[in-house]
Order: C-alpha cells, then sequence, then structure tokens
C-alpha cells in the first residue's frame, strides 16, 4: 500500500502546543486535522486535558485516553494511530499512512513522514489503534 499523495500536503507544518490548525500543531492536533480532512473522522481536540507538551504526565494522560477510546490492533493500516513512548512514557502519536511510514510533529521539528519500523521507533511504539465508531 503506498503512502497516500494527500500526505505531502502536511509536511512541513509547524508545531505548536496545542496546535489544532495549520498555522501551529502538537502531535495530537496533527493526527485530529488529518483524520478530519482526509478521512471524515471528527474527534475530540482534548486540549482541556493538558497545559503543554513539556509535561509529560499531561501528554501522557491525552495519549491514554486516545488509545482507551480506540480499539487496539495488531498492524496499522492508513488512518490508526500509533501511541509512542517518549522519555519512557506514553506521550506522543502518529499517524499511520502505511505498513511502514508515520506522519507526526514534535516540539523544535516541522511536522514529518518517518518510517515507524526504523531503529529511531520501532522499540518505542506502545500500540496501534484504529478508530471505533460507537452508535449510541
Amino acid at each position: 500500500m503506498p503512502i497516500p499523495f494527500w500526505a505531502g500536503h502536511y509536511i512541513g507544518l509547524p508545531y505548536k502546543s496545542r496546535g489544532r490548525d495549520t498555522k501551529g500543531l502538537d502531535c495530537w492536533g496533527l493526527v485530529r486535522l488529518v483524520l478530519h480532512e482526509q478521512m471524515n473522522i471528527q474527534v475530540p481536540s482534548y486540549t482541556a486535558f493538558y497545559d503543554s507538551a513539556e509535561n509529560p504526565q499531561q501528554v501522557g494522560s491525552l495519549v491514554r485516553r486516545v488509545s482507551l477510546n480506540w480499539g487496539r490492533v495488531s498492524w496499522g493500516q492508513c488512518g490508526d494511530v500509533l501511541v509512542l513512548r517518549m522519555r519512557g512514557e506514553p506521550m506522543h502519536i502518529g499517524l499511520v499512512l502505511d505498513e511502514t511510514y508515520m506522519l507526526h510533529i514534535e516540539r523544535g521539528i516541522n511536522s514529518v513522514i518517518e518510517r515507524y519500523d526504523s531503529s529511531k521507533w520501532k522499540k518505542r511504539i506502545i500500540g496501534i489503534f484504529r478508530y471505533q465508531k460507537h452508535d449510541r
């Protein structure tokens, strides 16, 4: 499965703690934006759950909230969310683009496409989660 053509539109977007639009995004903001624009999936902003990306416990709380509200899968497909460990804590999220690439953004680094099976990321993967629509 090739990387979707639209992924290139999201490369180079600037980082901003709690950012939720193309003027600046954090990792959840980027995932949220792409899910909405490319897959018509609406997910919560979650900005009320943390003050800044510099607080690992707060970002970890956000990451755990995402992982609890989504179904865990054994392999990723486009639109799934990777939960990743940073500084020993679950505090980073990337969007799966295909079986080896993710789109993500970090403090100090604009949004990029990287291999999540690389030595840098492979051992940091906590899980892969897929959006589960719940009818109520």
